[in-house]
């Protein structure tokens, strides 16, 4: 019975052993593999770092719907200046060089996908970064935001993107900054190589689509260019207030006289040479028939600026100097709607018109 019981005993220590070997290796194949976390959070980084070597031109696809030609007239009616700029809202702000801008009285602005907008005058600008916020007659158009943060760094890659509109074969400049420099206006960049003038308030990308600056003429030289810090743009947004009225008296030449005094000074009437001219109809505008019903004596004289397109329509008819009266300033508006003009280069024109009962 000793002997039988000391077998038993043998038995089950040898069982318990085995039992207990096989429950180790158990345990050990669920442990957890070597922790899986560095290379996760390095695969999550990486898949959020944009690829250093993504392609402008990709890069600059999306930015173009905002990108548009500028086509300043000045006072006389004729072509004063081209230059690009970018819408910076939904509503028809954009960004230009103030230097191409200056002296203007009207202008259009020409965008990627063929629409043409009357531009109705400045909001705010700069002076000492050469740049303006102007206001175009247009809604729910594609923008860019400015970048807060993201800073060209000296060697790095940005874009200069241009408007198809120009209809050259190069819509995206790449440039390195080899330069950063501060001045009364800001920060400002230099790059290599030199951007051409015709690139002038055209939109400057990093390689994550980021807005990072403006291409300018630089302030000693009318045949330079040098890019400011997208800073100019959110500072010309922030001096937007409520209800504020674009007005083409802002792009007066800096030594013009003052502002007081500029807008107080009535526009010189132009006449209008019908024979000879561009013009081939052009009726005058008639006393509007429910002021005269109301048996009030209105008189008023105003001023307005057509702009003519290359077929002889006019595209679009601008209060340049109210009459005083809205009902007025309708008749005047809707009879120069229906002025027409020879084929040709498309022009501007400003009409003195004077009511009288």
């Amino acid at each position: 019975m000793n002997a039988g019981f000391g077998r038993l005993a043998i038995l089950l220590c040898l069982t318990g052993s085995l039992a207990c070997g096989r429950k180790t290796s158990s345990s050990r194949a669920h442990e957890p593999s070597p922790p899986p976390a560095a290379s996760s959070t390095l695969s999550t980084s990486s898949s959020a770092t944009p690829n250093p070597t993504t392609n402008f031109a990709e890069v600059a696809q999306a930015v173009r719907n905002a990108v548009v030609i500028v086509t300043v007239f000045d006072g006389s009616g004729h072509l004063s200046a081209n230059g690009h700029g970018f819408f910076v809202s939904d509503d028809g702000k954009f960004v230009a060089d103030r230097s191409v801008m200056e002296g203007g009285v009207n202008a259009v602005a020409k965008a990627a996908n063929g629409a043409i907008y009357n531009v109705s005058g400045a909001l705010a600008q700069m002076p000492a970064q050469n740049l303006v916020l102007l206001k175009a007659d247009a809604a729910h158009v594609s923008f860019i935001i400015p970048s807060s943060s993201a800073v060209p760094e000296i060697g790095g890659d940005v874009a200069v993107v241009l408007s198809p509109v120009e209809r050259t074969r190069t819509l995206v400049l790449e440039e390195k900054i080899n330069a950063h420099f501060t001045d009364q206006g800001g920060e400002w960049f230099d790059v290599a190589p030199s951007i051409p003038t015709t690139a002038t308030g055209a939109p400057v990308v990093n390689r994550r689509g980021e807005l990072v600056g403006i291409v300018t003429l630089r302030g000693d030289s009318n045949n330079a260019c040098e890019i400011r810090s997208a800073n100019g743009a959110s500072a010309l947004l922030a001096q937007i207030t409520p209800n504020m009225i674009a007005s083409w008296q802002t792009m007066r030449p800096l030594s013009s006289p003052t502002a007081s005094s500029f807008a107080t000074k009535s526009p010189t009437p132009v006449k209008i040479p019908i024979r000879g001219s561009k013009l081939v109809f052009a009726p005058s505008p008639r006393y509007p028939q429910e002021v005269r019903r109301s048996h009030w004596s209105v008189r008023g004289s105003g001023s307005f600026r057509i702009v003519f397109d290359s077929q002889g329509n006019a595209m679009s008819v601008q209060t340049v100097r109210s009459t005083g009266n809205p009902l007025l300033d309708g008749a005047a508006l809707s009879t120069l709607q229906g002025w027409r003009a020879q084929p040709g280069q498309g022009w501007s024109l400003v009409v003195p018109v004077t009511f009288q009962p």
